[in-house]
């Protein structure tokens, strides 16, 4: 009984010093994981705020008219980002220290870095002799300069929906947010014709007269040719050739494609067509047998006769809208390119001898011009991009050619051409083109998201650049739309 006694003394002993070991190894073991869990909290917030101040900085290059202006403000936006994320005092913390650099590459791209420490109290660490710890965090963004040619839409309808206006003040808002004499911007307007209305600068704020005094001129007048908007556009960024700039397009319009730029053949051949409301042909419902075109050379030679083959006319064929069937107009030839802002209309083509019926009279183009071209002006694909077009049918004398004499085939030809145009920017290899879409009102969303390769596209081509297309319903979301685009022009790849 005495030796059992005995024994229970010793092993109550010996638990009572193994757990003496056990907590000498625990309480530190337990300690460690709370003082590093509070250092990990500390951490997270502050990599948060480094991240933020370097991302306000790199917006704020944006700003200024000089790199050290740019720089002294990027500096001062991080630091107060940073304060305003980490607070001082932030859990205990002291001694906090922000380090901001700019800097620039060869390849036009500003790197911004915020380098953050501070001191860290410990806690159940002090019984190891450890009174406090230096924690630090890092964050870059970078922004390259831009290259961006606006495209705005200055139709007849934008002025008739009382929506140029506005539009105007939203482009001017946008632009507002670039940086001269860092930034390239330009703008081409277009209605039935393109105009290169502010050819693309860096100093398009101090400019004369500067891209927002350009963009408080746009009047407007014509139809939509959107593919030889795009088409010009995608040309002046070619010209800037800055493959390691960020190049983009960013696309406003109010409706729908409704003409195309093309080398148009002349009617050879009698054929079978709908009436243009002229010479007894009074409907656009009917079709007739119809003549050759009566073109005539200062010798008054018809085209075809005695050696004289004037060629093909290159200009704009329209339709007025995108109706269905023959229902509407179609006109042209005019002329491809504006001249002034001032140009209330588009002009006629002049040909040889002004004798052709469509130098006097937009209608006739129903009767002088033969079909649509596969290709436009620019060599963008007018048949197959994205709608099928309709064609003369099979024993026509033209069987197999876009038809001029619907709107709707001519409507359909004007988004196929727009669609290519856009596709053969962002293939482009070397620079790696950005389209971004603004559509108002009545317009065909799907090509414009086919146009940004929007993600949401149905059409969407991941191994092509992405851009963005934003609705607004009405002029007054114009404002919400344009500064979404900048926001996402603006937004930094960390």
């Amino acid at each position: 009984m005495r030796k059992q006694q005995t024994r229970a003394r010793r092993q109550k002993g010996f638990a009572v010093i193994l757990t003496a070991l056990c907590m000498i190894m625990v309480i530190p073991t337990v300690g460690l994981a709370i003082d590093a869990g509070f250092m990990y909290a500390i951490k997270a917030k502050l990599s948060a705020a480094a991240d933020a101040g370097a991302l306000a900085a790199a917006r704020s290059l944006s700003v200024g008219l000089t790199i050290q202006a740019q720089e002294a403000s990027a500096v001062a936006r991080a630091t107060a980002f940073f304060n305003a994320n980490f607070p001082d005092g932030f859990l205990q913390t002291s001694n906090k220290q922000v380090n901001v650099t700019v800097a620039q590459s060869a390849y036009r791209t500003r790197t911004v870095r915020v380098v953050a420490t501070v001191t860290a109290p410990v806690f159940f660490m002090r019984i190891l002799g450890f009174r406090n710890s230096t924690i630090g965090a890092e964050g870059t963004a970078s922004r390259r300069d831009v290259n961006l040619i606006l495209v705005l839409d200055r139709s007849q309808s934008m002025v008739n929906t009382s929506s140029l206006e506005p539009m105007k003040a939203a482009a001017r808002q946008f632009v507002a947010q670039f940086a001269n004499d860092r930034d390239r911007l330009g703008m081409i307007t277009f209605g039935m014709t393109w105009l290169n209305a502010y050819p693309y600068r860096q100093n398009f704020k101090t400019s004369s007269p500067s891209l927002d005094t350009a963009i408080a001129n746009i009047q407007g007048a014509g139809g939509t040719g959107t593919a030889q908007a795009l088409s010009q556009a995608y040309l002046q960024l070619q010209a800037i050739n800055e493959p390691g700039s960020l190049n983009l397009v960013v696309f406003f319009t109010d409706g729908l494609p409704n003409g195309l730029t093309a080398n148009f053949p002349v009617k050879r051949l009698t054929d079978t067509r709908y009436g243009y409301g002229a010479d007894n042909y009074s409907s656009t419902s009917s079709t007739y047998s119809m003549a050759p075109s009566t073109c005539r050379d200062s010798s008054g030679r018809i085209y075809g006769q005695s050696g004289w083959n004037p060629g093909p006319k290159l200009g704009v064929i329209a339709a007025t809208g995108n109706a269905v069937d023959a229902t509407g107009a179609s006109f042209g030839v005019t002329v491809s390119a504006a001249t002034s802002y001032s140009q209330s209309n588009e002009g006629v083509v002049i040909s040889d001898n002004n004798t052709c019926r469509f130098a006097t009279d937009w209608s006739y183009v129903r009767r002088d011009i033969a079909y649509i071209p596969d290709q436009d002006y620019y060599g963008n694909n007018t048949r197959t991009t994205y709608l099928s077009p309709e064609k003369y049918p099979s024993g026509h004398a033209y069987a197999g050619y876009i038809r001029v004499d619907k709107p709707l085939a001519i409507g359909r030809a004007s988004k196929n051409a727009a669609a290519d145009a856009a596709r053969k920017m962002r293939q482009d290899p070397n620079l790696a083109i950005v389209i971004y879409c603004i559509g108002e009102g009545d317009v065909d969303e799907d090509l414009l998201m086919r146009v940004a390769n929007d993600p949401a596209s149905t059409a969407h081509t991941s191994s092509e650049p992405e851009g963005l297309y934003v609705y607004a319903p009405d002029s007054t979301q114009l404002n919400q739309a344009f500064a979404r685009i900048a926001s996402e022009i603006l937004r930094i790849a960390r």
